[in-house]
């Protein structure tokens, strides 16, 4: 497993470093706004009223009678929370499928599994790797704010809920990890639907879950969307969501556990 692991991470390695460097810019770009956002408070939330309540929804993912764009919690969450999971997480998914789906159709798993290396090593080598991965991007997302905030000391957050939230996004991309690997391994490579399944499934749950905060209708199914589980707002406001965080540790646990389960049972097109 290792072995394997070191291969995928060097291979991974130039894409960690610019992605890195990527969201920790994009971090930097959205403080630097933050000042003026804070000075111009009344302005600001004149505007935010005069949109519709569902736009706003999508991006803010909790109560609305709370919204406060000053607030380091809500600026986090409606300019970098929102989208940095879906960017991360779209990563994720093309990981996986690179490590089984691609490998396997273009031939290197073939040579891969020719050495003395199990499936559920190899599995546990690339899903680690995915891990790592996803932590050092992470890592490099809170430098950036830490970074900001002595640039620009406006921006008041608890240094300690700032790490929380890279926390729990970092399990909602383990989630999305887990249930990507259980598609790689339980459907053929033959088969086309697998990475639009996955893809389906963040993008569309993302949506789904902003429509439910304006759509009574919506509102019973948000318990079994992942994005119910993870709000990065609320963990910087007030601190660790553990409910929240061990519903996401048992599912990705259990998508892996299963992965593990049938990556054995896969019929390899090698």
């Amino acid at each position: 497993m290792a072995a394997i692991f070191r291969k995928a991470f060097r291979d991974s390695r130039r894409s960690t470093l610019w992605l890195s460097i990527g969201f920790g810019l994009y971090v930097f770009f959205i403080m630097a706004f933050y000042p003026s956002i804070k000075d111009q408070a009344d302005e600001w939330q004149k505007l935010i009223d005069s949109y519709p309540e569902g736009v706003l929804a999508m991006f803010y993912g909790e109560d609305m009678a709370d919204f406060d764009m000053t607030e380091p919690g809500t600026w986090v969450q409606t300019e970098f929370g929102s989208y940095s999971v879906l960017i991360l997480g779209a990563i994720v998914i093309a990981q996986a499928f690179n490590a089984f789906t691609n490998a396997e159709r273009d031939g290197t798993l073939d040579m891969l599994l020719s050495l003395p290396v199990s499936r559920r090593r190899y599995l546990l080598g690339r899903a680690l790797n995915t891990a790592v991965v996803m932590a050092l991007v992470l890592a490099a997302c809170l430098a950036g704010f830490l970074a900001s905030m002595l640039i620009w000391p406006e921006f008041d957050a608890s240094v300690v809920n700032l790490a929380l939230s890279m926390v729990g996004a970092f399990l909602f991309l383990m989630v999305v990890a887990g249930y990507t690997y259980l598609l790689a391994v339980a459907v053929p490579s033959s088969r086309r639907f697998a990475g639009a399944i996955a893809y389906l499934v963040l993008i569309g749950s993302f949506l789904v879950y902003g429509f439910s905060a304006v759509v009574d209708a919506l509102e019973p199914i948000q318990p079994l969307l992942l994005q119910h589980y993870f709000n990065m707002g609320t963990v910087i406001r007030d601190g660790a969501q553990l409910g929240d965080w061990a519903v996401m540790a048992v599912t990705a646990l259990v998508y892996f556990a299963l992965a593990w389960w049938l990556v054995d049972r896969k019929e390899l097109g090698v």
